[in-house]
């Protein structure tokens, strides 16, 4: 959504089409590691914003649990039909110390304009959403796989 300047580019993807897949794809799938070792991973909404992915979520999900006692987590965009597109960022997440009502001055227009379908089929405004979804958590690449 903003200025990047983390590297979005690699070997096999340039920067512009990372940038803009995270900026346009709608669901990406949200991984994190359980106490036991195991992946966690789920669908989310997300928001490139800042350099960073910004996740709303319910405050007691797993993936938040998870969170609270280990920082690893991937992002990974699917890839088109062929196998190709694929996107992954790998790093650390934090769950923010503002909540998503608090987040709104900032994200309302970015994430109304690229949720704005979703919300219409989901049947929640972004003020619900918000209301409902209150934990955002931070996700910082550190790692990008591109292809």
């Amino acid at each position: 959504m903003t200025g990047s300047t983390f590297d979005l580019g690699s070997s096999e993807a340039p920067a512009e089409a990372v940038a803009r897949r995270l900026d346009d794809d709608i669901i990406g799938w949200f991984t994190t590691v359980r106490a036991d070792g195991r992946p966690h991973a789920v669908p989310v909404w997300f928001l490139w914003w800042n350099d960073r992915a910004l996740v709303m979520s319910e405050p007691d999900t797993v993936k938040v649990r998870n969170l609270r006692r280990a920082p690893h987590a991937l992002l990974h965009l699917n890839a088109d039909a062929a196998g190709d597109g694929i996107v992954v960022l790998e790093g650390k997440a934090r769950i923010s110390d503002r909540s998503s009502t608090d987040w709104l001055p900032d994200l309302r227009d970015p994430y109304t304009d690229k949720y704005a379908e979703a919300m219409v089929n989901f049947g929640m405004g972004i003020d619900d959403i918000a209301e409902r979804f209150s934990t955002v958590i931070e996700l910082t690449p550190t790692k990008l796989t591109a292809w």
